[in-house]
């Protein structure tokens, strides 16, 4: 049941992923082909004005030219999203996140097509029963959020929030009351008290879109945007494929915990060492379970491996949430999904899948 469900899902976002395939082709060239004398070079380019997050693209072109109108392509999109999906500033004549919760419980109102798409795809994953991702949990997230920023800002007076008030805002979290209109692209909140917050799924969607326009125009490239990873053609220096780091959970040590050799594929992974603050202690980071309102201990990292990376994105944050044998059922019933598990034990699950791609599964010790 949980396969044909998930499946319709998946089918939602195919369809969303080739309107933006098809809306990026008009304006881009083809993709320029190698010859002896224009041999390709590999270029990088970082950048930190969105999603506060560090942005690196890295790819191979002839020259210098090529890749500057690729990147700025790229991050001219990942600009324009992050304005879109922003959920704690306004922008002139833009309706996005941040307009939305403030006035979408007072009128339906028209949003930009990425974000309809973000939040329709969200909801047919929430309806088809996989909820541990609830983009419209955004009253009980913005409750930690302000705890986390207080308790970064002054540690020694760092506090967790009243269960009681999050109790009370976790009865505003319903994805049913988030009421959506395709033909005129409209979003509504009939519970006055809901909000959403799409942390979770954002940069996935990024990925997704930016890596559309590579692929037209510079089809060999690396997106790094912070935990999400996308990886194009093969690089063109001779390697089979990108090494993707999957980052050591232990804040005590450096380096990685393991390597992925991929190419055409999303890497994304989600862990307790991302955005914490520390409360008597302990530790508390921001992956947080709709059941107990307190972030997840059920995990320390997991790492998500497919072709769509706001899938994966969204995966690893409902499979941090469930334990092992739930997540490992979910993954199973997946095509193309490979997943790798680190518990607060430090063992180490992984789908079979994985091992054609994780160097330690390949070379085990």
């Amino acid at each position: 049941m949980k396969r044909k469900m998930i499946s319709r899902a998946a089918l939602s976002l195919l369809l969303a992923l080739s309107l933006l395939l098809s809306g990026c082709a008009s304006a881009a060239e083809p993709a320029p082909v190698p010859t002896e004398s224009t041999p390709f070079q590999k270029f990088s380019r970082t950048d930190l004005s969105a999603f506060d997050t560090v942005i690196t693209l890295t790819g191979f072109a002839p020259d210098q030219a090529s890749f500057d109108r690729a990147a700025d392509r790229a991050f001219e999109r990942i600009q324009s999203l992050d304005h879109i999906f922003d959920g704690y500033n306004a922008y002139d004549d833009l309706h996005n996140l941040y307009y939305v919760n403030r006035h979408a419980a007072l009128e339906p109102v028209e949003i930009p097509d990425d974000l309809f798409q973000l939040i329709s795809w969200c909801k047919n994953q929430w309806e088809s029963g996989l909820r541990q991702t609830n983009i419209a949990m955004g009253a009980v997230l913005s409750i930690w959020h302000e705890y986390r920023t207080a308790g970064i800002q002054h540690p020694e007076e760092a506090q967790l929030p009243p269960m009681e008030a999050l109790q009370a805002a976790s009865e505003h979290i319903d994805f049913n009351h988030v009421v959506l209109d395709s033909e005129k692209q409209t979003v509504f909140f009939s519970d006055p008290e809901l909000t959403l917050d799409i942390g979770a799924v954002a940069k996935g969607y990024a990925a997704d879109a930016v890596a559309g326009i590579l692929y037209l125009e510079m089809p060999s490239f690396l997106l790094s945007l912070g935990g999400n990873v996308y990886a194009g053609n093969a690089p063109m220096d001779g390697r089979s494929n990108w090494a993707v780091g999957v980052q050591n959970p232990d804040v005590t040590q450096s380096g990685t915990k393991d390597i992925l050799d991929v190419h055409d594929k999303t890497v994304v992974t989600s862990g307790d060492y991302w955005r914490y603050y520390t409360v008597d202690g302990q530790r508390y980071h921001h992956i947080i379970d709709p059941e107990t309102l307190m972030p997840s201990t059920k995990m320390v990292s997991v790492t998500i491996l497919c072709e769509s990376s706001i899938l994966a994105d969204f995966l690893s944050t409902a499979l941090f949430v469930l334990s092992y044998e739930d997540g490992r059922a979910v993954a199973d019933s997946l095509d193309g999904v490979e997943v790798m598990w680190i518990l607060p034990d430090g063992s180490i699950h992984a789908t079979d899948g994985m091992k054609d791609y994780a160097r330690s599964l390949k070379n085990p010790s």
